[in-house]
Formats: structure tokens, sequence, C-alpha cells
């Protein structure tokens, strides 16, 4: 089955509805899974490769996904992924959104709280690192994601008064995408063997450690994609790089709360880009991961990032969307 193409008209507009019932801006495009399967498979670029997906579980179909998913992640790391991370969607950054700074982290736990309060279906982000993508479609990770996966995802029916499973599942975005450039707190890193050991690593490599992680989705125009990549690295660095107060000793910045504009710098960094594009447009993705919220709202609010995110911002057609995730699950290859 081909793929249906949005004009950016049409693409805006799902933009704006999908921002309200779907959360996230990849997801708002309205790809089905099955018109996705051929742009996951046969694409060739150097380097590490990111199959890169976007879901929605019903809370009742949460157990099975839970154990399914658990199957998923083993199954790829047995087939030479590097990592396997599920994230959950639990809110929304309105700093991004240059907002008046009162609104700061007014929407962090927005997605977790509409989950438990049973308005919202569950959010997730799905991150499994290759190699490249020979070691990607020798693992048919969309494959397995059909078979291990897309059963739990269907939406909830009543009939006489008893849940039941959507007769189709609910819309997944699924996209592989390459990593332009990285960062920690040690370095940059833009070397294909540095961005290797990168993703090898993850720093959310448990659950427990409570980082936020925090995706900023664009999309912009294809045609300036190599200019935008010229002005995004050097936010990245700047993102990396920079805390409040900048007297601070240790280097890193103090904690950022609700009442201050303090903030430690990020724990890490990284450009993704989708490997082909959506018709005109391309899409990407700033991951980047933090120790609070606050500390990533308040990094908004710095002289020096402003400073640094106009010429990206500039060249932005689509977005930005910037949600804030918690790690559920993080399996590294042994």
């Amino acid at each position: 089955m081909s793929t249906t193409l949005l004009s950016p008209e049409r693409r805006a507009m799902m933009i704006k509805v999908g921002a309200i019932s779907a959360g996230s801006l990849l997801a708002a495009t309205g790809f089905s899974p099955s018109a996705q399967a051929s742009e996951l498979t046969g694409l060739a670029f150097s380097g590490p490769a990111t199959f890169y997906a976007e879901l929605r579980v019903a809370q009742p179909f949460k157990a099975g996904f839970d154990e399914a998913i658990q199957r998923f992640a083993y199954m790829m790391q047995q087939r030479g992924a590097l990592a396997v991370t599920l994230k959950q969607m639990v809110g929304d950054s309105t700093m991004v959104k240059n907002y008046p700074e009162n609104y700061k982290g007014l929407l962090r736990s927005a997605y977790a709280d509409g989950a438990q309060a049973g308005t919202l279906p569950l959010f997730y982000a799905l991150f499994v690192r290759f190699g490249s993508t020979k070691a990607l479609d020798a693992a048919k990770t969309d494959a397995a994601f059909d078979v291990e996966l897309l059963p739990h995802l269907h939406g909830v029916m009543m009939n006489d008064g008893k849940t039941q499973k959507s007769p189709a599942p609910m819309t997944v975005y699924r996209g592989v995408f390459q990593t332009v450039a990285a960062g920690d707190r040690h370095g940059i890193y833009t070397d294909e063997a540095d961005i290797l050991n990168f993703l090898a690593h993850p720093v959310d490599d448990s659950p427990d450690n409570k980082l936020v992680t925090v995706e900023n989705h664009v999309f912009i125009a294809d045609q300036v994609m190599h200019l935008f990549e010229q002005s995004v690295v050097p936010l990245l660095k700047v993102a990396q790089e920079t805390f409040q107060p900048t007297t601070a000793a240790d280097g890193i910045g103090q904690a950022g709360s609700a009442d201050n504009r303090f903030y430690r710098k990020a724990v890490s960094t990284e450009i993704l880009s989708k490997a082909n594009p959506d018709g005109t447009q391309r899409a990407y993705i700033m991951h980047g991961i933090w120790e609070s919220v606050w500390d990533h709202e308040n990094s908004h609010l710095d002289p020096r990032f402003k400073a640094a995110a106009g010429p990206v911002g500039a060249m932005v057609d689509i977005g930005p969307v910037e949600p804030f995730y918690s790690t559920q699950l993080t399996m590294v290859k042994s």
C-alpha cells in the first residue's frame, strides 16, 4: 500500500487537532500502520539508525501491553539492537512556545493526569537503536512491532456493558531517524563512532533515576535541511553546555524550581532527522534528558538559549510541540 502524503495546509490542520487528541506532533500526521510499512525498510544511509514509534494504549489493555513490550525489547536486543527505550508522555512544555513565564510548568503532568483520570489513553514513544540501517532491516523491527505490540493498541468499545477492543488499532506513527548530533556532560558528538557509543549507553538506563525526557517535534521545508542543521547543531551545544547561575562552582548549575530561574545543564541531548521526507517537509526530533522539568523550562528563559534558538525557530514550518516523558523501560545490548 502506498503512503498518502498530506499537503502542508492539511498537515498543519492535523497538527492542531492532534495536539489536543493525540498529544504528539508526529502521531497527528494521520499515517496508518500499514501505510508506513514500505517506508521502514530498504533505507540506506551511513551510521546509526533509530526505529521510532508513537503509540497509544487504552488503560484496560495496559497489562497485556506491558508484557508485550518486554518481549519486543528482548527480541530486538537479541537481534542486534544497541538499546530499546520506552517512554511515557506525561506533560507538555509551555516555555518552548514563549508563553508568559507565569505559565511555566503548568502542563508538566497534563497527559499523565488525564490518563489517571480516564479521560486520555496512555501515550508512549519507543526508540529502537541500531548501528546501521542494515542491522535495523535484519532485525525485522517493523514486523515484530506488528506481531508483538499492535494487538494491544486498540481503542475501547463498550458492548452491553462489556469492554471490547475496537475493530482496528488506534493510529500509530512509525519512522526511521538518523542522529545528526548528540551531547552529554562530557562532550558534543558528531562522529559516527562517538554517536554509536552514545546510543548504546543511554543515560536514562533505569526508570529509577527519575530523569525527564523532552522531545521537541518540528517540521521544516526539506529544501532547507542543510541550513537548518547548520543552526540546530550550535543550538544543541548551547543547550548542553549552559546553566544558571553562571557562577556555579560545580560547572553544572543549581536545581531549577517553579520560583527561580536556575537550571542544571542537560544530562544529554540529541538531534534526530527523519531519514526520508514527508512530501516537501522533513521531521526532526530534538531529544533532551534533564534532571527535572524545571531545569528544562528555566533553560528556555536563558538569553543565551533564546539567541541560539532564534535562527532555528525561523526555519520551522510546523511546531514546536515539546512533550515531557518518563522512562518506563530501557534494555541495552549485553
